[in-house]
């Protein structure tokens, strides 16, 4: 349960944080999405690039995957077939967390 949530868009970081969707370096200067909260009893926080945010919000639209369900693409499992959907819709974040093509992975 979700005691409190908070969420912001900031339009420069100043200092550098890790996506919590990608793994990646959000770097100096750069907008980053932010949320904080209370999950039961415990806070958290964290930051994503923008359109790892938007991707993960549109998966979880797509597949009513709330709360627990929520969609963090770095520790998903990719033997479930999530890849080819954010290849085709967020071919930004699929390059960042190194998902290939299907045309290159055939070819390799």
């Amino acid at each position: 349960m979700t005691d409190l949530y908070s969420e912001r868009v900031i339009k420069a970081t100043r200092k550098h944080h890790y996506c919590e969707q990608c793994g990646r370096k959000i770097e100096i200067g750069s907008p980053a999405h932010y949320a904080f909260g209370v999950y039961y009893g415990d806070t958290f926080s964290n930051h994503t690039h923008v359109e790892c945010h938007a991707a993960a919000r549109a998966y979880a639209e797509l597949n009513n995957a709330w709360g627990e369900e929520y969609p963090w693409f770095q520790h998903m499992d990719r033997d479930i077939d999530w890849t080819s959907w954010l290849r085709e819709h967020h071919p930004i974040v699929a390059e960042r967390l190194n998902i290939e093509r299907e045309q290159d992975e055939v070819e390799a």
